[in-house]
């Protein structure tokens, strides 16, 4: 019983994992969203940030950034995020595409 329990509660913690890995490799592609969530590993310091990227929030561990710039969810990998997933500029995930 705690053995199906374990491997059951495994596997939903792979299946959402998943997704969020997801989210981020298509954000990281097309970059479409009012803001991201770029959280890091080690703790990254606001002038790390790529030109032209503003801080909307920050926190331990975590950033709300947005910015004009198309490549800039490239730019935060490159500059030490560990994940970048869209949000709203209000901070709740942005599973859809903004509507124009």
């Amino acid at each position: 019983m705690v053995r199906r329990l374990a491997r059951g509660t495994g596997i939903a913690i792979a299946v959402v994992a998943a997704v969020f890995v997801l989210f981020a490799e298509v954000f990281a592609v097309t970059g479409k969203a009012p803001a991201a969530m770029v959280f890091t590993v080690r703790g990254m310091e606001p002038a790390a940030l790529p030109d032209g990227v503003s801080i909307l929030r920050w926190g331990r561990g975590f950033a709300v950034v947005t910015s004009e710039r198309a490549d800039y969810v490239r730019a935060l990998y490159v500059n030490g995020a560990f994940l970048v997933l869209p949000v709203r500029k209000s901070g709740c995930l942005a599973l859809r595409p903004a509507s124009s």
